[in-house]
This record gives structure tokens, sequence and C-alpha cells, in this order.
């Protein structure tokens, strides 16, 4: 059986169990998926690009570790008129 997951590239996550006081955002950089038994995203931490990790899409779906913040493309710049 083949899962499917939502995690996209360009969406942003918020670690649940990190600080309150200054949680850090992380921005799906890239999904590998070819060499593994489940898909891993590549993340960027938002203020931080030099800091990234990997996650399985499994974890990163599941809202007791990661929440979804946005919707990319909810929060895309409309064009001016």
């Amino acid at each position: 059986m083949v899962q499917r997951f939502n995690v996209q590239e360009g969406q942003r996550y918020v670690q649940r169990s990190g600080p309150i006081y200054r949680p850090s955002i992380w921005k799906v950089g890239s999904i590998r998926s070819s060499s593994l038994p489940v898909p891993h995203a590549l993340l960027v931490n938002v203020d931080d690009p030099l800091q990234t990790k990997t996650i399985s899409c499994t974890t990163l779906a599941d809202r007791i570790y990661y929440e979804l913040i946005g919707d990319t493309a909810a929060t895309a710049v409309a064009p001016a008129s």
C-alpha cells in the first residue's frame, strides 16, 4: 500500500515541542522519496537558513509534532492592480 502525504515544497511548519517564547519556523526545501521507504522532507529554518534538518513526512504530517502554518497558495502575494 502506498501512503500519501500532503507535505509539499515551500510549506511552512512550526515544531510544537519547541520553545514557546520564540518557536522556529521551518520551510520545506525539498522532499526525498526515491531511496527511502518513507518520504523525508529537508527543512530549512526561516530565520537561519544554515540550520537544516531532515524529518520523515509521516512525522511532519503528525500534528502532535508539527503544525502547518499557512498555505503557500493562500499566502502568495497577489499582483498589484
